[in-house]
């Protein structure tokens, strides 16, 4: 038996409601575009356009980074001797080695005054300088690449923290009887730094921890900065600048007694292997390269176009049409009946289903 018009007028709105049309009917389930209580918490941590996180989180992050620092330092200074006794031993692995290059390029530097005055303050300013910049140059101009870096740096962070916890060690310049000039202290009158703690400036020299140097912060962000720089700038120049500039900070930090080349060969190695993590983390995720899709793979097809925004007006316009054909097909021929769900599809038998 044929079902009456009025229930025929009734069936495409309650196909729309149960296909979540904002407004078909109320108490039906909700609209898929809705936003739920996870979507708003979500939109606390990162920008729902964007995708990346809002900027008290990036603030929070280097905070905690920060305090893990200082309590690195806290647990170094309980540890003079043992700092010591692993530096000795760093260098005696390095003359097996015959990697020892770190007391011919501080004697040489040590002769070249005003060289050993540009070194001093590229340690103090260049490491605080250059990686928060590139930092806000991938937020800002390479959000496809943003997130990954980011980790990637974040967990060379820990690791390298992680090491100065577990491996105190005392930089070439503060072991006894070994020959290094401390070419910070020396030439502490040119700058603003202490003469008492590296690169840090006069009356924070408390804030440094003086046995920091396996593995090398240092090397590790400036070969994550000078990747990402030769990768990504848009200038040639630029890019050479990036090739340069981490092999300069290994050649510095060496020169300057603050750190053994196999400190900077392990800060590389962090660096790999947090990158490596990095990659782990970010493969798969939908914020991961969609930024870098063309406006073309963004438009949606034209048969994933969204239904009208009211629900009545699309379930009247549908009943409209249902009942136009309903009117004009031969009695008992269901076959010129279309489907509510695709009206362009017969549906043989759809009447007897509705009545």
């Amino acid at each position: 038996m044929a079902a009456p018009p009025a229930e025929l007028a009734a069936a495409p709105v309650a196909l729309a409601a149960a296909a979540g049309v904002p407004g078909a009917a109320p108490g039906e389930r909700a609209p898929a575009g809705a936003e739920t209580r996870g979507d708003r918490w979500r939109r606390r941590f990162r920008d729902p356009i964007t995708r990346r996180p809002v900027w008290w989180v990036e603030i929070l992050i280097l905070l905690a980074l920060y305090y893990c620092y200082t309590g690195t330092r806290g647990f170094a200074e309980g540890s003079v001797a043992e700092a010591t006794r692993t530096g000795e031993t760093l260098l005696r692995w390095q003359s097996a080695l015959h990697l020892d290059v770190e007391l011919s390029l501080n004697h040489w530097l040590d002769t070249v005054p005003v060289l050993a005055v540009i070194c001093c303050y590229y340690y103090a300013t260049l490491h605080f300088i250059v990686t928060p910049t590139v930092i806000l140059w991938m937020h800002r101009r390479h959000g496809a690449s943003y997130s990954r870096a980011r980790w990637t740096l974040v967990f060379t962070t820990l690791l390298c923290l992680l090491g100065f916890f577990l491996f105190p060690t005392a930089p070439p310049r503060l072991l006894p009887d070994a020959g290094f000039v401390d070419t910070m202290s020396r030439f502490s009158n040119y700058g603003w730094w202490s003469a008492s703690a590296s690169a840090a400036p006069h009356g924070l020299d408390k804030v440094a921890n003086l046995y920091a140097a396996m593995p090398s912060l240092h090397c590790a962000w400036a070969l994550w900065c000078g990747l990402l720089i030769a990768r990504h700038a848009r200038w040639l120049w630029l890019r050479v600048l990036g090739v340069l500039y981490p092999c300069c900070t290994a050649f510095v930090v060496m020169a300057t007694a603050n750190h053994y080349i196999l400190d900077a060969i392990a800060g590389w190695t962090v660096l790999a292997v947090s990158a490596a993590a990095a990659i782990a983390l970010t493969r798969g995720s939908p914020r991961q390269g969609v930024a870098a899709l063309p406006a073309d793979d963004l438009a949606p097809a034209p048969g994933d176009l969204p239904l009208p925004s009211s629900g009545a007006a699309a379930g009247a316009g549908a009943a409209d049409s249902l009942a136009a054909t309903v009117s004009t097909a031969a009695p008992g021929d269901p076959a010129q009946v279309p489907s509510p769900t695709n009206p362009s599809r017969s549906a043989a038998g759809g009447l007897a289903t509705l009545s």
